[in-house]
């Protein structure tokens, strides 16, 4: 079991998380971006709009936003 899956058995409604350990600088951009975002809409969305933000920026280094994940409805 993953620690997303955990907090959705929970009863929390969307979950981000990782697939592996990720950079603790690109973490806290992840989390201010992605609750910029969803002032605007859903969390699905907002976590898509934040990696490509990441990806426009690291486009080389996939390690970095490749683990970033949303899980939820």
């Amino acid at each position: 079991m993953h620690i997303s899956s955990a907090f959705l058995l929970a009863g929390f409604r969307h979950v981000v998380g990782t697939l592996w350990k990720i950079n603790d600088s690109v973490a806290r951009m992840t989390a201010t971006e992605a609750y910029a975002q969803l002032a605007d809409g859903e969390p699905a969305a907002a976590v898509h709009a934040t990696v490509l933000e990441l990806r426009r920026r690291y486009p080389r280094n996939r390690l970095l936003w490749a683990a970033i994940v949303h899980a939820g409805s």
